[in-house]
Order: structure tokens, then sequence, then C-alpha cells
């Protein structure tokens, strides 16, 4: 079946979301990422069991009654099912061979079994037993060509054995889903982990469905979603329970510790909350083990929603602050992986708040992405005479904080205040241009705004405001309006590594103060007429949005291309909403841009992207192959060469066959390297086309 698994959306860090096909014949698909119950005889003569789960899209079977055409057809047409099978390769095939419509034509795919008697064993045991399986898995894979399977992957805790699998799912279309069994099985050897997931995310076909599998509780799952796995197999939960073991998410807790039972289920609302002390009861088992399984699906509900329309990575971080292995696991990731990870995290995000709950926020990669993409293509204006450092504020954008208000009132009394750079200073993002306030993340972050600044969120802010202004010359006088040990820790950073000269305005009881906003204008009219720099170019950068617009745009598409969109003048309509700035270019009144308010970034229009055609080797572009699209979305199969460095969400040019042309506009789906390494799915939507 070459239809298996689509991308549907990209999200922070690896995760995704998609459809997983199961069924050639219906079509039938189910939405990822998913938990994978197993059903067993136990189960199935469990009618609680029944109704909870009636509707769940995948089940894992491990016994052949489960195969029976009747049972699939008649109860479970609209299911998926993976079977592994638990006996020796010999017998497997056998079973292939009894069943080929169920594993050809419905709802069933195999994982290729690797069943291993010992799990302590030595690196040339270990490679011998994996090349006795690929072996094995060769020949079947062989022998049913039309059959979708699904690989084990062990890897024994040496990192370095997953290159001894990838010719095998390189070589073999048939081979769908790779299930890695004993990967997670020590999450203190997690850079082996991240070693193992690198080869795979930037070597093999990214339609490939990853799979989780071993001992895996609950509290993993959001950190596995965040690594890519597509779904997760449950099972250990039937393990734990027979060890009577209670899932809380938080922790496992033996059950006779428990008092009172702190979930409604249909198994702690019945009859396991008297049988807790019955340390034998078959029955506490089974209603501990279905207590177990809905509290996995609970929470894998609970993460699809955070994935699907909240920022997942703030959800994430809340979920290892309990764990010091999950926590130590996201520092590293984030630290030694982000040139890596950067390419798969969108550059933006619509409407959803960024809460930033501590150091475990400050490396995140869309703002590492930001801080080292604002040092990269910020270029200072030439015309600047004065630098005014400002503080934060809780609302945003910050020019709509009353604080800034005030600010702002003082610095328009001033005809040169186009003049005049702001930079505001922020944690955890850094140092902040006014003109880019209202891009992604800094309109959408949220922190707690206590004055105190550890010395990691000082260093972070310092290296940023001094690479900053190391762009500027040195005579550019620069007024600090601050106040607290954190600001002026930052200041006395940057001081011992610029050339320009520092200035502090008076600020007694606070910086809104009647006194501290005379200090504040006092000094710019001391110190504004400094420098022998001429004034603005023309009387263009009065408007604000337009200084803006030019910085967002070099943020966005690089150096100077600002000045080439919007330097000739333009006029802004809002829509209806208030949610988008329509630009019209002044001189030929065209339409030639969008600035969505929510997603903060800009949206060329076709006549936008001509304008910037010269300087197509700078931006994002897909090539397409062929003269016109059709429809709303630019797929894999019809882009014949992209530009390596595109992110999720960034907006991209599409261009005809021979680079000649642009012929449609739109936002990327998945970033370069996704579009490397897929064959099928959406890669761009287009919101434009000739």
């Amino acid at each position: 079946m070459d239809l298996f698994f689509d991308l549907k959306s990209k999200k922070i860090g690896y995760s995704r979301i998609g459809r997983m096909y199961l069924s050639s014949k219906e079509r039938t698909y189910f939405k990822t990422p998913n938990i994978v119950i197993p059903m067993t005889n136990t189960l199935m003569g469990n009618i609680n069991f029944l109704e909870y789960f009636e509707t769940h899209p995948i089940f894992f079977i491990t016994k052949q009654i489960f195969l029976k055409i009747g049972f699939l057809r008649d109860k479970f047409r609209n299911t998926s099912f993976i079977y592994s099978h638990s006996g020796t390769f010999t017998r497997f095939k056998e079973i292939l061979d009894e069943n080929p419509h169920i594993f050809s034509q419905n709802n069933v795919i195999s994982i290729i079994p690797f069943n291993i008697p010992t799990t302590t064993i030595d690196k040339d045991f270990a490679i011998q037993e994996i090349n006795e399986y690929l072996h094995y898995a060769k020949s079947v894979l062989d022998s049913y060509p039309n059959n979708s399977f699904g690989v084990n992957i062990k890897i024994f805790d040496y990192s370095e054995l997953i290159d001894l699998y990838i010719p095998l799912i390189k070589e073999n279309k048939n081979i769908k889903i790779l299930n890695f069994a004993d990967l997670f099985d020590n999450l203190s050897n997690f850079r082996a982990i991240l070693r193992v997931m690198d080869r795979i995310k930037h070597e093999l076909n990214n339609n490939l469905v990853l799979m989780a599998s071993g001992r895996l509780i609950p509290k993993y799952y959001p950190l596995l979603i965040y690594l890519g796995f597509d779904i997760i197999d449950s099972s250990y939960m039937m393990y734990l329970s027979a060890d009577n073991f209670y899932n809380t998410t938080e922790e496992l807790l033996p059950v006779y510790k428990l008092k009172e039972l702190p979930c409604p289920c249909v198994a702690c609302s019945g009859k396991l909350k008297d049988l807790l002390q019955d340390k034998y009861s078959q029955e506490k088992i089974l209603l501990l083990t279905l207590h177990n399984l809905i509290s996995a699906k609970i929470y894998m509900n609970k993460i699809t929603q955070f994935l699907d329309t909240e920022d997942y990575r703030s959800f994430l971080e809340k979920t290892t602050h309990d764990d010091p292995l999950l926590y130590s696991s996201l520092k590293i990731l984030d630290k030694e992986y982000f040139e890596k990870i950067r390419l798969e995290t969108p550059i933006s995000s619509s409407n959803t708040i960024i809460r930033c709950i501590g150091p475990i926020s400050y490396y995140r990669p869309d703002f590492q992405e930001f801080r080292e993409r604002v040092i990269r293509n910020y270029l200072p204006e030439q015309w600047t005479k004065l630098i005014i450092i400002l503080p934060c504020s809780a609302k945003k954008p910050y020019s709509e904080s009353k604080s800034h208000k005030q600010f702002y009132k003082v610095i328009r009394k001033f005809p040169e205040f186009p003049d005049f750079q702001e930079i505001i200073l922020t944690s955890p993002l850094g140092a902040i241009p006014r003109q880019l306030e209202n891009i992604y993340p800094v309109n959408l972050y949220d922190i707690p705004v206590t004055g105190d600044w550890s010395q990691e969120e000082i260093n972070i802010t310092a290296r940023m405001l001094t690479k900053l202004l190391k762009k500027y010359d040195k005579s550019i006088p620069i007024i600090c309006h601050i106040k607290g040990e954190g600001y002026s820790s930052i200041i006395e950073n940057v001081v011992k590594e610029v050339k320009q000269k520092f200035y502090f305005t008076d600020v007694d009881d606070n910086l809104t103060s009647k006194n501290a906003l005379k200090s504040l204008e006092e000094k710019i009219k001391t110190l504004k007429n400094n420098t022998d720099k001429d004034l603005s170019p023309h009387t263009l950068f009065t408007n604000t949005w337009v200084r803006k617009f030019i910085k967002i745009a070099d943020y966005q598409y690089g150096i100077g291309l600002g000045m080439k969109l919007f330097g000739n003048g333009i006029k802004m309509r809002r829509n209806r909403n208030k949610t988008k700035l329509k630009i019209i270019e002044q001189a030929k009144d065209e339409f030639i841009a969008t600035f969505d308010l929510n997603k903060g970034q800009i949206e060329l229009t076709i006549a936008g992207a001509d304008l910037l055609f010269s300087f197509i080797h700078k931006l994002n572009y897909l090539v397409f192959d062929g003269e016109k699209i059709k429809g709303s979305n630019l797929f894999r199969p019809g882009i014949i060469d992209f530009s390596p460095n595109i992110l999720p969400q960034s907006n991209v040019i599409i261009l005809n066959k021979n680079k000649q042309k642009i012929i449609a506009v739109g936002n990327a789906i998945v970033g370069s390297n996704n579009i490397k390494n897929i064959k099928r799915g959406i890669v761009a939507e287009i919101y434009e086309k000739l």
C-alpha cells in the first residue's frame, strides 16, 4: 500500500500531526500522534473495556484469534491493528501464508518479530543478533512485496548500531513503521537516544511512522511526541498493573500506598477501591489494567490537544519539572541539537501564548532562532543619532502597555524621533529593537515580571545587546531608562564590551513617575545632537509602521530587502477584524504584502515577491515542475528544487520549472529537511497564484 502516512502540520521540535492509513480498501485513517492499546482475551471479556475503547482507532494484538476476518470486519471495520508475533520466524511466515487477505487488504499491519531470549549482551553479540534479524526480515519483505510491514529496531544501548538498520529500511518500500523496541528502556542514556533520532530524521524517509514501545510510562509521552514519535505502544501498562502499580501520570504508585483513588474512571469509581489490599486478586489486576490504560489514553488526548491548539513546548516543559531525567534530556536536546532541530521548528504561530516557566525555556529552539536571526539580519538605520534602552512590559506588544505609552509620549515630543533607536531588554528573549516588537515570538511570550533576573538571563540578554550595539557607530550616545539590579547588571556587562558612552536617567520611585519621565526628556534633549549624522532621508520614517515593516522584512527575508519592498512609501489598510494590515505600495497603488498581526509575519503577494525577484537566491523558494498550480496546496511530487533553509511556516515563493517566473506565493508546512526526506504530502499552502 503506497498511501500510509501523510504529514498534516509541523510543530515545535520534531513533533508533528499526521494521518496514518492502514486500510487500502476502505482508505480509513486515524490522526497521529496516538496511543496503541493492547487487546487481550481478558480485556475483551470486560464490558467496561469494550465500552470505553469501542471507538479507539488502533490496537496492538499478539494472538492469532484476533486475525479472523469476521472479527475484523464485523466488529472493527474502522479500526486499525498492529500485529506482533512472539514466536519463531518460521511460524510467523506460516501465519502470513495462512492469512493473505488479512495482511494485504485489511486494516492490519504486522511488525516483523525480533525475539531474543536475553537482555544483557555485549556489543559483538548485539551486532550478530541484529544482522541475523535483518537477514530474516529481508526474506519476509522480499517474499511479501505487496504487504506493508513494520520492523523492530533494537540497539541494546549502542546508538551506533542504528546504522545497521538503515540500508534495509532504505531499500524496502514496504517498510512503513519503525518500532523502537528498547530505545527508551534507559532514559539516563539520552544522548544515545538523540543520536539515533538524529540519524533517523536526517537519513530516512520522513513518511515512515515512528513507533515507541518497551518500558514506557505516560509521563514520558510528551517528550516522545516532541522527538517525533507518531504512535506509542501502551502495553507496558499491563505489566505494571500485574506488579500492582497505579498510574497517576505524574508518578507510578504502589496500590498498597493508596488511601483514596484520585481518578473518576469506571474502574476507580467501581470495585477497584474495595480490592486495593487484596494482594492476589485477578479482578483487581484487571481493573488496575483498565484504569492504567484509560489514564494513558486520557493523557494522550491532553497531549494532542495542546499539540494541536496551544504552545506544546510550554506544556512539555511543565511535564519535565518533577523528573530530573526528563528535564536534563530537554536541556541536552536544546543545547546540543539546535542546528538540527531549528529546521524542524515553525517560525511563527497564531494566537498561542508562550508561557515561559523557568530556565528550561531560555533555549527553546524558536527563541534561539529568533535571537540568532536578529543578530544576523538586523541592520541599524544609518541615520540613528541616539539609542534608548528600555525595560520590557507584561503587555505585548510593548507599545500597547501603560508604561511604554508614557515613554512614547516623551520620545515623540521630539521631531527627530525617527533618528532614535529604542531597544527593549527582556528575558528570556534578550534585546528587542522596537521595530521587531510585533513579530513571533516577541508578540506572544509571557513571563512573570518580578524584577529578579538569574545570572543566565543576564548573560543571554547582555550577549545579545552587545552584539546589536557593536553594529552601531561608537559615537552614538546610549540612554538607559531602566531600574533594578537585573537591568543594571546587564548594562554593566555590556559597557565593558562596546565603545559607546552610556547615560542614565534619574529614577526615584518608578520609571513612569513625573520626575523619571522628565529626566528621560532632558537626557534626550541634551544628547540628541551629539553626533554629526544627517536626519532621516525623508518623512517616510515618521510612520512607525513603515520602520517596523522594513526591519521585519529584513528579519524574514534578509538584510536590505525591507527597503526594496517598502522604501518607496506605502499605504496601509486594516481588515474588518483588525487582525491583518494590507500593505500597498504608494507610487503604483499596488497591493504587495499583508502583515498578519496574530502570526507576526509578513506575507508577500506575487506583486511584492516580484520586487525581490533579483534576490531570489536569498529567499525561501520552491520550484514547481510546471507552469501553473491547481488547487490551494503544493505537494511534494510537484517540487523539483527548493532553497536549503526553509523553516515550517516560512513565507515561500513558488517558481516555475525554469525558475524564470514567480507563479505563486504561500506558507511552508514543513522545512527543508522534511522536504528532502519525504516522498508525498503537502509542502506548502498557497494563498495566491497566477
